[in-house]
């Protein structure tokens, strides 16, 4: 069997532009598969401080859950529409936990205890106008 040029440059061709093609598809899979990650990473720093429903979203898009994250959006909006309240209540919850992750922390302990010598007033409890002023920060 006797291959024409023609055909074998068509064959050529092909087998470049398949090959080409697939290249360009790699790098798009990886392209998706970094935003992923970066999502996850995220996710996990914002729920070292406390966070909890953004990371929730983020860890559903890093495993391409849209109906999680459709789910999670539907949740907060209920929320919004709830009222003041609800939402000052979420705020005050990530505040809480903020507080706590700060606390584990020297340098953190730190930080509550500059600005509680910051904040203090005349009439505030002895215990806030004796806590230790940080000598670093």
């Amino acid at each position: 069997m006797m291959l024409s040029l023609n055909t074998l440059v068509i064959l050529v061709l092909i087998a470049l532009v398949g090959f080409l093609g697939a290249k360009w598809l790699f790098k798009k899979d990886t392209e998706v598969e970094n935003r992923r990650r970066g999502a996850a990473r995220l996710a996990a720093c914002l729920k070292a401080y406390g966070l909890v429903r953004i990371p929730e979203f983020l860890i559903d898009y890093s495993v391409g859950d849209y109906s999680g994250m459709a789910e999670k959006i539907k949740g907060l909006a209920e929320m919004f529409l709830a009222g003041e309240e609800a939402v000052v209540k979420e705020f005050d919850a990530v505040y809480d936990r903020v507080l706590v992750e700060k606390l584990k922390t020297e340098a953190g302990r730190a930080l509550i205890a500059s600005k509680l010598a910051d904040a203090v007033k005349p009439g505030d409890a002895t215990v806030v106008q004796e806590a230790p002023v940080p000598t670093t920060m």
